[in-house]
């Protein structure tokens, strides 16, 4: 991509040209411009839902959440007893969110007021497909068989046209995940941008002008799977003249069962690659390969480690397993898993997997005092093994924990603070977790886990830039043993981590340690200001977002925002109308374009910020 810089010099502020094809970026250090800003008046959301729309229910939840996290302040309609008449007076609303299929109850009233507000230069957000054929020119469509409006089953797939999100683009989720999205059959009407298509090219969501504001269409009820929430909050953004949203920026890769038990044991794939067994396989290659990918990209792994993987749930304890892999090094053998971990927590983080891998479940365990005595006996053994400061971080094995074992870790593992499950999930079985307090137990903190694997698929690719959208966040965990779970060596397809048998590394870098290598890579490209941490870090950083107030105001050409924080994270985007912006009292450590954005990523100082906009691009004095 070809572009001209522009520079200027002036005293405590930054300037952004936004050019054909995109930006000129210039800054100046200087001292910081002191303001006495007062925001007037919070900019604010309205939500339309409909409690008895329990299909949609779902959605409204995640739309909430999405707010929560981008600190979005909201009022609320609800249509169920909704009589009419309350969208006379839509002024303190920056953009309208429409979240339930029930749309229909709104009267003709209401849509003009509803459509003079995106005329006039609002925003509309249409988050799960409804109809109301007094909105049909503001969506773009029109219902092409009133006695059969939906399209039949098995028009499914979602394959993402631009870069809705950035890095989205030509993202191909499969008719295989997506069986059936649950779609109008829509005629479509004028122009628009399209979003995303059904695997037959049917449009799914779409993008379009109205007046002097702007319409982004759902037509789909995906965005009430929770690992969508960040397509709720760039779905605002994109009909936004002006978005606000602060992040907490961060990246959290975990190694799971590792430094493990591992034995000597020898497996074809990692045989027919490299001649060793498995415990040769984590020494010599795999601990390696990862710190070379660390010290390439700048990342920084939290291990969960576990002493005995398939030890007794009762006493007696031991560490034989924890000893049993052994590797040749300038002809003296070690222990694999001791030596690891003792190396490895120099510059990164060990978390507690547990003593053995038995998911802390009551169940599995008979009663808490089992729980009890294999954690404090695996304390216990983390001192005297030399394994560095008691772990902060809890990796629950197989992703399960009960309301037992929380306990049971309250009163054996007292360094604990923080559990990293899923995001995704069951809740009752200590998955489902959101960015907070665990609900169990508020004396630890939930960091969950969005995405898993070395083999990262166009699914997995689409909740990633989800959460990052949603958050600035990236939690992921890999597993050593990821390549040895293929079809061939394993019976229950649930468990295979390695579905196409590649190899580690492979003769032509097709490997599973190069695909993983290559996503980092693109992800870096996409997100360069995203920061690679440690999970005791991130707590940090979560507790400090959770602390952080934020107030802003827009007027025609100009943003106004004042935060309680200095290095906090802000993503501001603007409509692509304008072509250049003024940033006062705050550093520009990215800037780019989604398909219906530009916007730039703030990191604050003590002061107020100021963005002025502006709309033409002059020459450069």
């Amino acid at each position: 991509m070809n572009f001209t810089k522009r520079l200027t010099m002036r005293k405590g502020h930054f300037k952004i040209l936004f050019l054909i094809p995109f930006l000129v970026f210039s800054n100046c250090s200087g001292k910081r411009n002191e303001i006495n800003l007062t925001i007037q008046k919070s900019e604010k959301l309205l939500l339309i839902y409909d409690s008895s729309d329990l299909y949609a229910l779902e959605c409204v939840e995640n739309a909430r959440m999405s707010f929560k996290y981008a600190k979005l302040l909201y009022d609320e309609i609800d249509l169920k007893n909704y009589k009419g008449g309350e969208l006379s007076k839509l002024g303190n609303y920056f953009a309208i969110v429409l979240a339930t299929e029930f749309i229909k109850k709104l009267t003709k009233s209401d849509c003009e007021h509803l459509k003079s507000f995106v005329s006039s230069g609002g925003g509309l957000a249409v988050i799960y497909r409804g109809y109301n054929e007094n909105l049909a020119d503001i969506f773009g469509v029109r219902i092409r068989d009133q006695n059969q409006p939906f399209l039949k089953r098995g028009r499914s797939g979602l394959h993402f046209k631009s870069d809705f999100i950035p890095g989205l683009k030509g993202t191909a989720i499969p008719d295989s995940i997506l069986r059936d999205i649950s779609m109008f059959d829509f005629v479509h009407v004028g122009d628009k941008n399209i979003i995303a298509a059904t695997s037959s090219g049917i449009p799914v969501a779409w993008n379009l002008r109205y007046g002097m504001g702007k319409v982004t269409y759902w037509n789909s009820s995906i965005l009430s799977n929770r690992s969508f929430r960040g397509f709720i909050t760039q779905t605002i953004a994109s009909v936004s003249s002006k978005f606000v949203q602060p992040i907490a920026n961060f990246s959290v890769i975990f190694i799971d069962d590792f430094p493990t038990s591992v034995p000597n044991a020898v497996k074809k794939i990692i045989w027919d690659e490299f001649k060793m067994n498995l415990a040769e396989f984590h020494f010599l290659v795999f601990y390696p390969d990862m710190l070379k990918l660390s010290n390439e990209f700048g990342l920084k792994y939290t291990a969960g480690l576990v002493f005995n993987y398939g030890a007794s749930i009762t006493p007696p304890f031991h560490l034989n397993e924890w000893r049993m892999g052994k590797a040749s090094v300038l002809s003296k053998e070690i222990e694999v898993s001791k030596t690891i971990a003792k190396q490895f927590k120099i510059n990164h983080e060990l978390g507690f997997h547990g003593y053995n891998h038995t998911s802390l479940l009551v169940d599995d365990w008979g009663d808490i005092e089992n729980m009890k005595r294999a954690i404090e006996y695996a304390m216990k053994k983390w001192k005297e093994e030399g394994l560095g400061n008691p772990p902060v971080t809890y990796i629950p094995p197989m992703n399960l924990i009960d309301s037992v074992g929380i306990q049971a870790l309250v009163q054996s593992a007292p360094s604990i603070k923080v559990i990293a499950g899923l995001y995704a999930g069951f809740f009752e079985l200590g998955q489902r977790r959101e960015f907070g307090p665990e609900p169990w137990n508020g004396k630890f903190y939930c960091i969950p886990r969005v995405s898993a694997g070395f083999m990262i698929d166009d699914y997995t690719k689409a909740i990633i830039l989800s959460a990052i959208a949603m958050l600035g966040v990236w939690t992921h965990f890999v597993h050593p043993d990821d390549v040895i779970y293929t079809p061939e060596e394993v019976e229950n397809p649930e468990l295979i981590r390695n579905w196409f048998s590649l190899p580690w590394r492979g003769t032509k870098e097709e490997g599973l340690y190069f695909k993983f290598r290559n996503w980092v890579k693109t992800l870096k490209a996409n997100y360069p200001y995203l920061r690679f941490m440690k999970c005791e870090d991130a707590y940090e950083e979560m507790k400090r977002f959770d602390d952080l107030k934020i107030e802003y105001e827009f007027s025609n050409d100009e943003i106004k925002i004042k935060v309680n924080q200095k290095d906090a994270f802000i993503i501001v985007q603007f409509d692509a109308i304008y072509k250049g912006v003024d940033v006062l009292n705050a550093n520009i450590i990215h800037y780019g374009q989604t398909s219906t954005t530009n916007y730039v990523v703030l990191k604050t100082e003590s002061e107020p910020i100021i963005l002025k906009l502006k709309t033409k691009v002059t020459a450069l004095g």
